[in-house]
This record gives C-alpha cells, structure tokens and sequence, in this order.
C-alpha cells in the first residue's frame, strides 16, 4: 500500500471509529511552537505551574517520549451536545456541567477507539504504533494544526480529505 493509500485508508477507518477528523503530521512539525515554549518557560510565565518547567523537553518534541517516532497521527471528536451548552449561562439559579464533564470519561471512550486504529494500523503497515490521549506530555494544539486538525484545520482542509 502506498503512503497516500494508507492515509486515505486511515481516514476512512478513523471515521467508522467515530473520529470527526484526522491529520498526520511530522514530529518536526511542531519546531517553532517549541522555541516559543521555551522562551514562556524562560521568561517565568509559567508561573506557579512548576510541572511546566520541570521537562519542558518533554513536550517541545515527540520524539522526547518516542525516539523512532516518524509520524504522528492526531485524531478530533467532537464530544458536544446537540443543543448549544451556553443556554444554561441563562438560567442564574442552576449550575453548569463542562460539556466533557456530561458522558463517559472521554479518555476511556476515546482510548478504547485509538487502540482499535493502532491495532489496524499495525496491521496494514507493520509500523509499531504507540496511544496517547492527553495524558502524555505531548503539545496536542500545535502537533494537530500541523496535522491538518485543530486550529490551522481550515488551512490543511485537504490533508486528509
């Protein structure tokens, strides 16, 4: 299977998984964030989150968690309601639930769908495939707007089309 193959191929099945969208990504991806990470950890504006400043190499490159990592695939669901969860904001006399707070953990739910696409993954390219979901130090935000996902998914719309 070529590589645009088996990214077609992996789009399709992230979405029978149930993933809303899907980019993947180089592990270089994300150098420039890094530097500005850096300088945010240098200039103290961390503040009193200590954890920040512990590794900050950990989150500045994937391959900090992985070293033979080559590509990293960064998955989205959209875990909102179907009515708009700002209309409680209304109602001064009832309390308001975050939106991920509702359901099922999203870590579960999400973990189980990533290990069946790694499992499939694996399959079809033999590639060693590792699972995250956000509970790793890894800068989601700007490795998923270098995979197409994310904020800078309106400027890759075809990276996984």
């Amino acid at each position: 299977m070529s590589p645009a193959d088996l990214k077609a191929a992996l789009a399709h099945e992230s979405r029978a998984l149930g993933f809303d969208c899907a980019g993947v990504t180089d592990p270089d991806a994300i150098e420039q964030v890094a530097r500005h990470f850096r300088a945010f950890i240098d200039q103290g504006a961390h503040g009193d989150m200590d954890w920040l400043a512990a590794s900050p190499e950990r989150r500045m490159d994937p391959r900090a968690l992985w070293p033979g990592v080559r590509s990293v695939i960064m998955l989205g669901v959209n875990y909102g309601p179907d009515e708009n969860p700002l209309d409680i904001l209304q109602h001064r006399t009832r309390g308001a639930i975050s939106v991920y707070a509702q359901g099922d953990d999203y870590h579960d739910v999400i973990k189980k769908r990533l290990k069946a696409l790694a499992r499939w993954l694996a399959a079809q390219s033999g590639a060693e495939v590792k699972v995250f979901v956000d509970t790793a130090a890894v800068m989601e935000k700007p490795v998923g707007a270098g995979g197409g996902t994310g904020l800078a998914r309106q400027a890759h719309q075809s990276s996984l089309a």
